[in-house]
């Protein structure tokens, strides 16, 4: 772990407790995360999704820490108020994309949304079958975005893989619902 004022002797972040309500367990990759943060040891995006995430995990109100979330992320699209199954498909890359969009947004410079829309193509056994190359991907943006290798190997990055690939199969038994002529127009 790094030297943070905010950072208990057992690994608790006082500023997400603060937000959470509850002793924030953090890891070595969450730190970092903040360090690299412009607002670091601080109220940031880490620190709210942090806070974020112990709310959830004791079922309690999140929808504050959410506006506080938006705000930190000005530039952010607004979410539509009404979805087509055509402006979002469902599939394994979109599951793991929602997994890391409390950590990593995509940005211009990657290939993310691109990546997504391929392994929703493959669908579960085309990412099955290409599990290394997707994990691939992933240590590939870390390594871009300046994350730390030695925390973010690739068992923890082909779990996350796996992870998405397992939430898609119980929201879709049956595989992704194809669109109807509505939803096009």
């Amino acid at each position: 772990m790094i030297h943070c004022p905010h950072l208990t002797p057992n690994n608790v972040c006082e500023v997400a407790s603060g937000m959470a309500g509850c002793p924030a367990k953090v890891t070595p990759a969450a730190c970092n995360a903040c360090q690299n943060e412009s607002n670091p040891r601080a109220i940031n995006v880490v620190t709210i999704g942090m806070a974020l995430v112990n709310k959830k995990r004791r079922k309690q109100d999140t929808r504050e820490l959410h506006a506080m979330l938006r705000s930190y992320l000005p530039d952010r699209q607004p979410e539509p108020t009404t979805l087509k199954i055509a402006d979002y498909r469902p599939g394994p890359g979109n599951e793991l994309k929602k997994m890391l969009a409390w950590f990593a947004r995509p940005s211009e410079s990657c290939n993310c949304d691109t990546r997504a829309d391929t392994m929703n193509d493959w669908g579960v056994e085309g990412c099955l079958q290409n599990i290394e190359t997707i994990t691939d991907w992933l240590l590939e943006e870390a390594e871009a975005r300046g994350l730390p290798h030695g925390r973010f190997t690739r068992t923890i990055a082909k779990s996350l893989v796996t992870t998405a690939i397992r939430r898609f199969q119980r929201k879709f038994p049956d595989g992704a619902p194809e669109p109807d002529e509505d939803d096009h127009a």
